[in-house]
């Protein structure tokens, strides 16, 4: 086993025996394959981020225990038996208090309940996974190990997961055709969250929705440096492109898409604006920026929510079990996933709701001082802290521009109409093709420890079951938004503070849940003129066809963005703000 392979070994599940001395009385178990340890860490390192998700998904599975229908049927009996498990468990806990005085016939009988109630739930869950695959997969995800993600790939595919801990960073690479890892100590938790936030201070731009500042004039291009000063660091961004993506590109040769899964700080910030070669030039020259190699022009990028996501896009949140990936074990479709193809509208927006609050550019953040973490009263959310968010004035210009675009095929709802009880009954946004909801996103971690991610529209006077102004993760799953993409054009809707506790994940998989295939998500406040310009470019990439896949439609438009006008957004802070999440292809 080589030194870089035993250094990597530190999670719990490959723990092995390294020592070269042995003696006869020992027995020493053979030390794996390097193809085996790559492939449980690979595997170990999904299940740390699922964790992290678990609360969000939680949330889902008791909305719909709550509901009617066999699924919430079963949900309930689950729960109930689940329920006397505990029951039991709180007993054995009493007969150990009673030590040597419990007759050996009562622990007996209750051994032998415990495990009668546990075969009863392994039941009822085969049978969820049976009836409701597309469920299952969203409430109970499971990983992958390399060689189910290799049969999952297409041809000019490459997935590249990353798992951000405390002592370093671990890059696995994935392709058909073969894998590798690597670790990186320079880049550790705090290295590396040091380095993200230094890069995120220069994104703040004119023209974002909540500055009310006006983006400024192209002439001459300056505005490749930001209005403070902070020019976009293209050696820090390099170092980490140096330090995490080179090392595995070995593997990566010839492929033009990159599959990504990315944790930590790296969840707040976009890999397409890492730099793959020793920048030339000053960061504030816009002509030297202009000319960096960025990652967007070697690859098409798309973010998976999980490892397991990939399975799920392309063997069970589909129509057909015939249209699933080649690669594919189980297949499970239903009509609610057909995707939009032509009739209706091409385009359904909603946002600008209607706020009080005031921007804060001290923070950047989407969410007032003081909110966070209160966003609830009880079961529902307070509309009155809702209303206290930070006006969007920039939103309303986006979705009006769109609206223009799209004409007649478009079905645009702004200010005091956009409310989450009109998104819950909108036939728009069930038959359009793009979906864009152009507001605030709040991720778990902002609205509280027992809440979920949302999305922020005009909050009701009172709040209700329909309508508390924060349309929640388990709400999106119950709607039906069989669009090719669906925009969160909002401030911080990527991540919040670089410790996405399920927030991005929860959303992203819920979208999936109700019929999408990919989502446009944003890592800071954008700018509006940017914003609708890669839209636009965007959407009309995939409306054409002349751009293969949504993920190659995505990278066409940030280099036309880039290229706009005489340079005024040439900077990254510009084109870079949007990741797409999901299946890259049509």
């Amino acid at each position: 086993m080589n030194v870089r392979l035993s250094k990597l070994v530190t999670f719990p599940l490959l723990a092995v025996a390294l020592s070269a001395q042995t003696t006869p009385d020992i027995k020493i178990e053979p030390v794996p394959s390097p193809d085996v340890l790559r492939s449980e860490a690979f595997e170990a390192a999904q299940y740390a981020q699922i964790s992290g998700a678990a609360a969000a998904l939680d949330k889902t599975t008791a909305r719909f225990a709550a509901g009617g229908g066999p699924l919430a049927v079963l949900e309930q009996e689950r729960d109930k038996k689940l329920a006397e498990i505990e029951a039991v468990d709180r007993q054995f806990s009493a007969l150990i208090e009673r030590g040597a005085q419990v007759p050996e016939q009562e622990r007996r009988a209750l051994t032998e309940r415990r495990a009668a109630l546990r075969a009863e739930v392994d039941v009822i869950e085969a049978k969820i996974a049976k009836d409701f695959p597309q469920y299952f997969d969203l409430t109970r995800p499971k990983a992958l190990d390399i060689a189910a993600v290799q049969k999952l790939l297409n041809p000019d595919e490459a997935m590249v997961v990353i798992l951000v801990s405390d002592d370093a960073s671990y890059t696995w690479a994935v392709t058909r055709e073969g894998s590798t890892w690597s670790r990186s100590e320079a880049m550790k938790q705090d290295a590396l969250a040091a380095k993200v936030n230094t890069l995120r201070a220069s994104m703040e731009v004119d023209g974002a929705r909540g500055s009310g500042r006006q983006p400024p004039p192209a002439a001459g291009g300056a505005a490749a440096v930001a209005p403070q000063g902070k020019a976009f660091d293209r050696k820090l961004a390099h170092e980490i492109y140096k330090e995490l993506i080179a090392p595995v590109e070995g593997v990566l040769k010839g492929k033009q898409v990159l599959l990504t899964n990315v944790s930590g700080p790296l969840t707040s910030l976009p890999l397409a604006l890492l730099v793959t070669a020793p920048p030339q030039g000053s960061d504030t020259d816009p002509a030297a920026v202009a000319t960096s190699p960025w990652l967007i022009d070697k690859y098409a990028l798309a973010e998976l929510p999980s490892v397991s996501a990939l399975r799920s896009l392309r063997c069970l949140l589909i129509e057909k079990p015939a249209d699933a990936h080649p690669g594919c074990v189980d297949r499970a479709g239903s009509p609610a996933y057909a995707q939009v193809r032509s009739g209706g509208i091409t385009l359904a927006a909603y946002g600008a709701p209607t706020l009080a609050g005031a921007y804060t550019p001290e923070t950047g953040r989407s969410v007032t001082p003081g909110l966070a973490g209160q966003m609830y009263k009880g079961k529902l959310a307070d509309p009155e802290k809702l209303r206290a968010l930070a006006y969007l004035p920039q939103a309303k210009a986006e979705l009006e521009s769109l609206q223009k675009s799209f004409g007649t095929q478009s079905t645009v709802v702004i200010g005091d109409a956009a409310t989450e009880a009109a998104v819950k009954s909108s036939k728009a946004v069930a038959g359009a093709r793009f979906v864009v909801f152009s507001t605030h996103g709040l991720l778990a971690t902002e609205v509280g420890d027992n809440a979920e991610p949302g999305l922020v529209f005009t909050p009701p006077q009172k709040a209700t079951e329909l309508d508390d102004g924060l349309l929640t993760m388990s709400e999106v799953t119950e709607l039906k938004i069989p669009a090719d993409v669906v925009v969160l054009s909002a401030c911080n809707t990527a991540a919040g503070d670089g410790k996405d506790a399920g927030g991005l994940s929860g959303l992203a998989r819920a979208f999936f849940q109700a019929g999408a295939r990919s989502l446009l998500v944003s890592h800071w406040a954008v700018s509006d003129a940017a914003t609708s310009l890669l839209m636009q470019q965007t959407f009309g990439n995939i409306q054409k066809g002349d751009v293969a896949g949504r993920a190659r439609a995505l990278q066409a438009a940030m280099k036309t963005v880039r290229s706009e006008g005489t340079g005024q957004f040439v900077s990254p802070k510009y084109w870079a703000a949007f990741t797409l999440v999901g299946d890259p292809g049509k």
